[in-house]
């Protein structure tokens, strides 16, 4: 808890008896309760005690220099919707922590009890920098009380009024830690549901501090357990996602990125995204309005990131970040390119650890909660979620010429539709979105995104194969490929794109075909299926020309250049290598892949050396198989472009397979052992490794040397004989 967690509460008193139905906590936590009434008390140190109703501020006064346990409460520092925060010292350790102890009208409340409980529970299953941590809980003569760490710092809220909205780079820093935060919590099955400002700390050293775990909420739990059955609305009415206003049940971890997305949006504005209307107001511009653009209230904030912030707040958690993973992946890679310096995020060298599932003034007006709630209902149905409604549609920020939605068809398209994927990428605008509106396999004419932002998804219902039925070069000297991304950004949620397997055929070993051809261009993938020609499974190519799924080529001019590839949930199959990068030339070349599969007979990455500056690849594979005949990193280097390609792989919580007498690394050249020692390094977190036998071969100029994977230090977890490969054939075709 932080020492300037949340203001002090009223000091006036409400009169005894029945609550009204809107309990409004300290620091705008909202709770719509079902209108039954807290038992009404009031308390000494010595517990708490019936006869009239108290505030978190009275109970400060009242607790502040006792013993509560083996805790002395010092200082009163702030209060919310549940209880009252002290400053403490545990005098069994000497240490300071913070003491929270439950509001005492709501001691007797066995809802509260259970939300209480619960919040020392769900923080309990965390153990995260940026989560603050909980030592112990427990009762004292009727005072029940959870002990936290305590975390010196200022409340984003309070920093934002006190010295105006951040910078960006600030902003993506901070974005960073928490959406790590989200991803820990989320693969430990806890959803926090209350992201906010004022719940996230800020300490003297630029950490960021997930706070008040109090509307937590593990997903497991039986629904007749959960702490929302009784028909509450839990949240903040201007960080809360649509879904959890509708059922605090339905929320999951895209509901916690909604809620992150405003609070980015605070951060940067200086306001929520709704910040006028009543609280019912503010429910249905949650649900219904577009949110502000970033980019026109600052000018400074470039379009790219104003889209991550606006695919934050999507209104269908569908069309959000499915994972804070991803979202991590992608502000990584925007402060990457944007030059920003990053002060606290997580080094990317962290190890992963895997896990094992297993008060304020009165309100003015009051609203009757079974209206409240029939209103949202009605509007909630009067806007289904139809993608092709302007709802999700993009928001148009430029002047250039082109639909902002454009939808493919399978019969005869109606006006705003097209007969085909590329007809629709020639209409659809800079940012704009083409949704693919039929089902099963449809033969697709290559295409090229240019230097425009598109994204590529199915339309609700419909599972459509793309099956490209050719390449085409892409660009001036460029490979064949059947999607030139060039200078862009392509974005594919939810689909299904391969290369037909007669697409390739009279292509010459320099003429490689491709699914995708990047230059300093950017792909993502969501829930995306791919695959190339070939049988990914035989036991070395069938074919002379080695395919690629993704061809990296220099970028224009020559000089240096700069690509990104951030895959998650995503999987790929074929006889073919998955990154191509032979003919990069220098620039920094980005693949993170978090969560899929690679089945193929030949490598992962494959690359060649440059004239004078380097190529620097920087491979990131967390929770993905790999399963390569071949080998999985094969680096070259020649004569005519002697500098040697730096690679930095991090494999965590992933399987690695090869073929039995095949490295894991290649790396072949004119330049000596060292060289090639120094240039590739490979970190492992919690992996598994099947096959081959030696983890790297070199040959270089004067030497060729063999490492064996038992020399590797520290050791890695091998297997010789390697176990079953992922079987493309059970993807059926569609990635779930």
């Amino acid at each position: 808890m932080s020492a300037t967690d949340q203001s002090s509460g009223s000091s006036s008193l409400p009169p005894p008896g029945p609550t009204s139905g809107i309990e409004r906590g300290i620091d705008d936590a909202t709770v719509i309760s079902r209108g039954e009434s807290f038992a009404s008390w009031s308390g000494t140190a010595t517990g708490p005690i019936a006869g009239g109703p108290a505030t978190t501020g009275e109970i400060g006064r009242v607790l502040e220099g006792t013993m509560l346990g083996p805790y002395r409460l010092d200082q009163f520092v702030g209060g919310g919707g549940m209880g009252a925060v002290f400053r403490a010292l545990d005098t069994t350790l000497d240490r300071t922590v913070a003491v929270k102890v439950l509001a005492g009208r709501q001691a007797d409340d066995e809802e509260m009890l259970k939300r209480f409980r619960n919040e020392a529970q769900s923080a309990a299953r965390l153990d995260h920098e940026n989560i603050g941590r909980v030592h112990a809980v427990g009762s004292e003569n009727g005072w029940h009380f959870i002990v936290f760490e305590f975390i010196e710092g200022t409340n984003l809220r309070d920093l934002v009024r006190a010295d105006g909205p951040f910078d960006l780079a600030r902003t993506v820093d901070v974005a960073m830690q928490v959406a790590d935060a989200l991803e820990h919590a989320s693969e430990r099955d806890v959803v926090h549901r209350d992201i906010k400002p004022s719940n996230i700390v800020i300490t003297p050293a630029g950490r960021a501090r997930i706070v008040d775990m109090g509307l937590a909420r593990l997903p497991q739990v039986a629904e007749d357990r959960d702490l929302t059955v009784s028909g509450m609305t839990l949240g903040t009415f201007d960080y809360i996602s649509p879904e959890q206003a509708r059922d605090p049940r339905a929320a999951d971890v895209r509901s916690d990125l909604y809620s992150l997305g405003c609070t980015i949006f605070f951060m940067l504005a200086g306001r929520p995204p709704f910040a006028d209307g009543t609280m019912v107001q503010k429910l249905l511009q949650h649900q219904q309005q577009a949110p502000p653009s970033l980019d026109d209230i600052r000018p400074d904030v470039p379009t790219r990131f104003a889209e991550i912030v606006s695919r934050l707040m999507a209104k269908d958690p569908l069309d959000r970040y499915q994972r804070p993973a991803v979202l991590v992946a992608d502000l990584a890679a925007f402060a990457e390119e944007e030059g920003l310096h990053i002060v606290a995020a997580r080094s990317v060298g962290a190890p992963v650890v895997p896990f094992e599932r297993p008060s304020v003034s009165p309100v003015p007006w009051l609203v009757s909660i079974a209206g409240l709630m029939l209103v949202v209902a009605a509007m909630w149905a009067a806007s289904v979620w139809d993608r092709r409604a302007t709802v999700t549609a993009p928001i148009m920020r430029t002047g250039d010429e082109g639909a902002g939605l454009v939808t493919v068809v399978a019969g005869s398209p109606e006006p705003g539709e097209a007969g085909s994927l590329a007809e629709a990428v020639r209409r659809v605008a800079d940012g704009g979105t083409i949704e693919l509106a039929y089902d099963g396999v449809r033969r697709e004419d290559p295409i090229a995104i240019g230097g425009r932002h598109v994204t590529l998804r199915p339309a609700i219902g419909m599972r459509p194969i793309v099956e490209f039925a050719g390449t085409r070069p892409s660009g001036p000297e460029g490979p064949p490929a059947a999607c030139d991304i060039g200078d862009g950004t392509l974005v594919i949620r939810g689909a299904c794109l391969r290369l037909a397997a007669d697409a390739g055929q009279g292509s010459t070993p320099e003429q490689r075909p491709a699914l995708f051809a990047i230059r300093s261009g950017r792909l993502t993938c969501d829930d995306v299926t791919l695959g190339m020609p070939g049988d990914p499974t035989a036991p070395r190519p069938q074919t002379a020309t080695a395919a690629a799924f993704v061809t990296v080529s220099a970028a224009s001019g020559g000089g240096p250049r700069s690509s990104t590839i951030v895959l998650d949930r995503t999987r790929a199959a074929g006889d073919a290598v998955f990154l191509d990068a032979a003919d990069a030339g220098p620039g920094r070349l980005t693949l993170r892949w978090h969560d899929g599969a690679f089945v193929s007979p030949r490598w992962l990455v494959a690359a060649q050396g440059t004239q004078m500056e380097p190529l620097d690849i920087d491979c990131d594979l967390d929770g993905v198989a790999v399963a390569c005949g071949a080998g999985v990193i094969s680096l070259g280097d020649s004569a005519a472009h002697p500098v040697p390609v730096r690679l930095r792989i991090r494999a965590a919580d992933s399987r690695i397979v090869v073929d039995a007498g095949r490295p894991f690394i290649e790396q072949y050249g004119d330049a000596d052992i060292d060289a090639y020692r120094t240039a590739c390094q490979w970190i492992d977190s919690q992996s598994r490794y099947e096959g081959g036998g030696v983890f790297r071969h070199i040959e270089a100029s004067t030497e060729r040397i063999d490492e064996s994977i038992r020399d590797v230090a520290p050791p890695l977890f091998h297997q010789t004989i390697p176990g079953p490969r992922p079987d493309p054939n059970g993807w059926a075709g569609w990635a779930r």
